[in-house]
């Protein structure tokens, strides 16, 4: 950040002030080394910290601390609230930050310092999450507890908070805002596949160097993992950059004064949205799909090890890793395919075509348990009918709020946004907290070791039918009834897809009307958005010629040499561009 940056009092005013603190972006634009070091390797460590907690704490309770029905009913029922409770907590901390977030007054932004503060908490809860030196179960409950909300209601809610509005913040340019924004959602997935392949395999080659001690291995593990995080933390916060917030605090401060549009209650955009049948749907939709999601991912590892061949718990993590490399590989394919499909086809039809294949795949995966070929071939297919969900869900959400607009008058951004962060929270908890139900009215009990094979493997008791059912169903039958949802919501019900064009020109004519009786020029959306984009391009090009003058002059090298060989490799580019569109026609 630029040492001219205005500052305030406020708080942190007085945090990370000197120069070496700065962010070693220093382009007016988003840098390669920006966008790779800040936005996908930098975020990468703490979500690696946070795919663990999401797929192994509840394992490590049930199957390595003994938190099931065998210790006690109690426990098992503490097992079922504890994480929906500790969500409500986390719901209530996600206000708060918000709140901190716009008071920060830092001179290097109102988000990049959380990174730093967040980070002893979040290294300081996982340890303690997988160390509990105590020995009475009530004791333990309590640490649990505590940990568990230092992570995710504390810790990860000051960096995840800073992190969702950092692409944001980074610039005006919407190509690059953009451009940032789905480098963090590649990172959130990619993060979330490699846990699933690698990190069963390294827990149980620490656990079989510290003796089988599974729990030391769980703690040595989790800490070899913050050794990872912590640099790629520091590499996050040196690497981004806030440019909006750095602008607007250096702006002229003129006698311009900004018209403000006062906006509906909170009250009053609630009762607006349940007269709007789209955005009940949508809540419902986005509810649903991350209940069962949750759910999905908590039992995973359950499912590796009871499920997929049978009692294999002995080697669940190998099977975990083939299983996700095996079942998950065409999901990396398919996702060059997905938005082509959603244009060619709409959004409509696609979550129909999703909504049969989550139906099919995960259905002959739910009743063919055991057979190894038909689980993995029906998970894959199942895998590939999600993606259409996870990429066109979300999409939903402005059309929604625009038909409230058109239906009731009222815009309802502020009521979406909360309900929508609210149920993204939340869901965390009901998932892995109906998880912990089933498997205490199925009797699911911690696993019992009553030899070795002759391969050396351990053998492990069999869990009831009823446990292993519930496992089953919790992987591939939750991923059957969101097919079943969103197949019958879109095969029957929800065709705002289909009613946008007609939405779009009547809130359009509505705001034309506006700004004549206000006496200012109205410009269409897409026109304001064409207009800002081709300055935003000048722009950048402008940064672009004016960063590589001050190279050329450093470095002593011809300027208009250096340039046509960025102009050249343009054309190349676009000539490329030319020929692929030539050859589709």
């Amino acid at each position: 950040m630029e040492d001219n940056t205005l500052q305030k009092k406020g708080l942190l005013g007085n945090f990370l002030n000197g120069k070496f603190w700065n962010s070693k972006s220093t382009s007016a634009n988003v840098s390669r080394s920006e966008l790779w070091l800040g936005y996908v390797a930098g975020p990468f460590g703490v979500m690696l910290l946070q795919s663990i907690v999401n797929s192994y704490f509840n394992q490590y309770l049930t199957d390595v601390l003994g938190f099931t029905v065998s210790r006690g009913a109690w426990i098992a029922i503490f097992m079922v609230w504890f994480p929906i409770l500790s969500k409500l907590i986390d719901a209530g901390t996600n206000l708060l930050m918000a709140k901190l977030l716009d008071l920060t007054t830092c001179r290097q932004g109102k988000l990049r310092p959380w990174f730093i503060l967040s980070l002893p908490i979040i290294v300081i809860s996982i340890l303690l999450m997988f160390w509990i030196p105590v020995q009475g179960v009530v004791v333990q409950a309590i640490w649990i507890v505590v940990s568990y909300n230092l992570f995710y209601s504390v810790g990860y809610t000051m960096w995840y908070m800073a992190y969702e509005m950092s692409a944001s913040l980074s610039t005006r340019n919407v190509k690059q805002r953009a451009t940032n924004s789905m480098a963090g959602q590649i990172t959130k997935n990619m993060g979330t596949g490699i846990i699933s392949i690698t990190f069963p395999l390294i827990l149980t080659g620490i656990c079989s160097l510290v003796g089988g001690e599974n729990q030391q291995g769980y703690l040595l593990t989790m800490a070899v993992i913050c050794c990872i995080a912590v640099p790629l933390t520091f590499l996050q916060y040196f690497y981004t950059r806030e440019r909006v917030t750095e602008e607007r605090r250096n702006q002229f401060q003129g006698s311009t004064e900004a018209q403000k549009v006062e906006e509906a209650s909170f009250l009053t955009q609630l009762k607006a949205c349940l007269k709007d049948k789209y955005w009940i749907m949508l809540i419902i939709m986005i509810l649903v799909y991350q209940v069962l999601n949750a759910l999905k991912t908590v039992s995973q590892v359950y499912y590796s090890g009871w499920v997929v061949q049978g009692n294999s718990y002995g080697t669940y993590a190998t099977i975990q890793a083939r299983f996700t490399m095996i079942a998950m590989a065409p999901m990396g394919p398919a996702l060059f395919v997905v938005v082509p499909m959603i244009r060619k086809l709409g959004r409509r039809i696609t979550m129909i075509i999703g909504g049969v294949m989550s139906i099919l795949g995960s259905g002959v995966a739910f009743m063919m348990a055991g057979h190894t070929a038909a689980v993995y071939g029906g998970t894959a297919i199942s895998g590939i009918g999600t993606m259409f969900f996870m990429y066109s869900i979300n999409t939903f959400i402005g059309d929604s709020i625009d038909h409230v607009e058109y239906s009731q008058g009222i815009r309802a951004e502020g009521i979406t946004a909360a309900l929508v962060g609210f149920v993204h929270s939340f869901s965390n908890g009901i998932g892995q907290g109906l998880f912990n139900l089933g498997l205490l009215i199925a009797g699911y009990t911690t696993p019992v070791q009553i030899g070795t094979d002759a391969n050396g493997v351990a053998l492990y008791a069999d869990q009831t039918a009823a446990a292993t059912t519930w496992i089953n169903f919790s992987y591939q039958g939750a991923f059957v009834l969101m097919g079943l949802l969103f197949f019958i919501l879109f095969a029957f019900f929800n065709d705002i897809e289909a009613k946008m064009p007609t939405v779009h020109d009547a809130l359009q004519e509505k705001k034309r009307a506006e700004c004549e009786a206000m006496g200012i020029e109205y410009i269409p959306a897409q026109e304001r958005e064409r207009m800002e984009k081709e300055a935003q391009k000048a722009e950048a090009e402008e940064n672009r010629i004016l960063e590589l003058k001050e190279y050329c002059a450093k470095h002593g090298k011809d300027f208009d040499t250096e340039n046509q060989k960025v102009l050249d490799k343009r054309a190349k580019k676009a000539a490329k561009k030319a020929a692929r569109k030539a050859r589709k026609k």
